[in-house]
């Protein structure tokens, strides 16, 4: 009698094994066509907004206004160099020092998978987002419109490159610091500085671009958008190119089996 209450129970087991993995992966697909569509409605966003704004290149009675509104705001100064500090950190100069020095760093530790990720990502995502900005050509906020413009900028204004060169590398930067092996990382809590540093800037970089009068409002937005878009673009391919090579994997292996 022992034997045979067992038995039954072994195998309803067993087979409750493949339902809840099939339930996972249809989870899992679900995920990702939710995911992929709300990824490509971005995606139209940037693209049309690119088209509009190539054919209307002049800032809107509302960027116009919304600038003169930033800067008329009365902030302390430390903020406003805080600000300031923030945003040169990632000039061009300043940024490509500091993208060889963390590719450095996680080459040393033998993170060549993170390293890949976050030098790609970066690096893709800020060419498109110039490839963009030749495209749409539009020039820079002037002084005609009764703004302050604290610096003389030749390059194309929209979509920001600073937005979007904030929201690739300390977005790459701040995914990274949450997976593997780095939060594994027996000094992993010196961490926590720089994310709060990388959630800072990516949260008031477009708003200091405004108020320096370096970027109208459309800019900063599109900016934001298309930095964020080829981040978490990476940060698919970096989760999905491993899976589908541990599945090729498995398979090779399963049919290896068999003919063996």
């Amino acid at each position: 009698m022992m034997q045979n209450t067992a038995q039954p129970q072994s195998n309803t087991i067993a087979s409750a094994a493949p339902v809840t993995s099939s339930g996972q992966q249809r989870r899992k697909r679900i995920r990702r066509i939710i995911g992929f569509t709300v990824w490509g409605i971005g995606l139209v966003i940037i693209l049309v907004a690119c088209y509009i704004v190539r054919g209307h290149p002049g800032p809107y009675p509302f960027e116009v206004t919304f600038t003169q509104s930033v800067q008329s705001l009365n902030l302390p100064s430390w903020l406003i160099g805080t600000l300031k500090l923030s945003a040169s950190l990632i000039d061009p100069v300043n940024a490509a020092i500091a993208l060889i020095l963390l590719l450095a760093f996680m080459l040393t530790f033998g993170w060549y998978r993170q390293a890949a990720f976050f030098i790609l990502t970066v690096s893709i995502g800020n060419a498109i987002d110039a490839l963009l900005g030749d495209y749409v050509a539009r020039p820079r906020p002037s002084t005609v419109y009764h703004i302050r413009v604290e610096g003389i900028y030749h390059n194309n204004s929209f979509p920001s490159g600073h937005c979007a060169h904030t929201m690739l590398f300390y977005g790459s930067l701040l995914y990274l610091s949450f997976s593997e092996p780095v939060r594994k990382w027996r000094y992993r809590w010196l961490l926590l500085p720089l994310q709060i540093f990388a959630v800072f800037n990516m949260l008031t970089i477009g708003f200091e671009r405004v108020y320096v009068g370096e970027h109208w409002f459309f800019d900063t937005v599109a900016g934001t958008l298309d930095g964020f878009l080829w981040l978490t673009a990476g940060i698919f391919l970096y989760n999905w190119i491993p899976e589908l090579l541990q599945n090729r994997r498995a398979k090779r292996q399963q049919s290896q089996a068999i003919s063996a």
